[in-house]
């Protein structure tokens, strides 16, 4: 991420449109344009760290969910009537959730055909391939799958729950934890949406002030660590071993919104001692800190925990 500008911007005049900015300046109220443009970025940096949470929380979800139903129902689980639901009967209408999620592959598969017949610049037949048409579903695809109509004797649910749910349940119902994965999923690609199209992480309905803004943001964040829990005990541990779910915590911050918009205090460092008690105060804080030295006092730099 590009530090923040120590200028006066031209940005928010020139390549944001003012309807975007508005809602900044409303919530975040900046004093000028350089704490305006600031937050702004600070956005930004929000998005890029929050990026690997959400992208470790669907690859996850599909591939546990995938392999579960490989080894019962086959390569292609999702075709013709191996997958069935619960209310299926020769007279009925397909219920909306099984017909989306039926859409939904047949597009992943027309994605995966029209990819490897422009990459490779033919037209004869492409059989689809199982790894391929995975990686062009949607993540409304398993958000479907995790549907109360795919819970019953004989069906998915519950019978691949403990393989694909590994982590502590929330509650001893199966039928209870379904749900509440599913609503952990919805609520992970509502916000993935809104990142994915540049849109304010930060914002919803009832976010008036930038207090509200970050408690917005680290319910978010918290429920993506649910998920990732629930998905494996292990995913929460890996993010935080390299480092991602402490940068994720770190974002959504004031401390951070201050430093994107240049009024973070600069610390000098004047000895080593000075230096290792800056670096202990951001690991214990995990925070980041600007600091410059004696005798270049006009390069600064952050101190970040790792």
């Amino acid at each position: 991420m590009l530090p923040p500008p120590q200028h006066n911007p031209i940005l928010p005049k020139t390549l944001i449109s003012s309807k975007r900015l508005s809602s900044y300046q409303n919530v975040f109220r900046p004093a000028n344009d350089i704490e305006l443009i600031g937050v702004y970025l600070w956005n930004t940096h929000v998005c890029g760290a929050l990026y690997p949470l959400i992208h470790m929380a669907e690859i996850t979800l599909r591939n546990a969910i995938d392999q579960a139903l490989v080894a019962e129902l086959g390569t292609f689980w999702w075709s013709g009537t191996r997958l069935r639901h619960r209310s299926y009967t020769h007279e009925a209408a397909t219920p909306r959730t099984v017909q989306a999620l039926r859409g939904n592959f047949i597009k992943a598969t027309r994605k995966y055909i029209d990819e490897i017949r422009s990459r490779h610049r033919t037209q004869g037949h492409i059989a689809p391939n199982h790894d391929g048409v995975l990686a062009k579903t949607e993540l409304s695809t398993w958000e479907f799958l995790l549907d109360a109509e795919f819970m019953g004797r004989g069906l998915i649910w519950p019978k691949h729950m403990p393989s694909v749910f590994r982590g502590p349940w929330p509650a001893p119902r199966a039928s209870t934890v379904l749900g509440h994965a599913r609503n952990l999923v919805a609520t992970l690609r509502h916000f993935r949406n809104r990142l994915f199209h540049h849109e304010p992480a930060w914002k919803r309905y009832g976010v008036h002030t930038e207090a509200d803004a970050l408690e917005h943001l680290r319910d978010k964040v918290s429920r993506i660590e649910a998920l990732l829990a629930l998905i494996h005990p292990d995913n929460p541990q890996g993010l935080q071993k390299n480092g991602l779910l402490q940068a994720a915590h770190r974002a959504c911050t004031a401390n951070e919104i201050r430093r994107f918009q240049n009024l973070v205090h600069i610390h000098d460092i004047h000895s080593l001692n000075t230096l290792d008690e800056l670096v202990d105060h951001c690991i214990l804080t995990n925070c980041v800190l600007k600091a410059k030295l004696p005798r270049r006092r006009s390069q600064q730099f952050f101190i970040l925990p790792s």
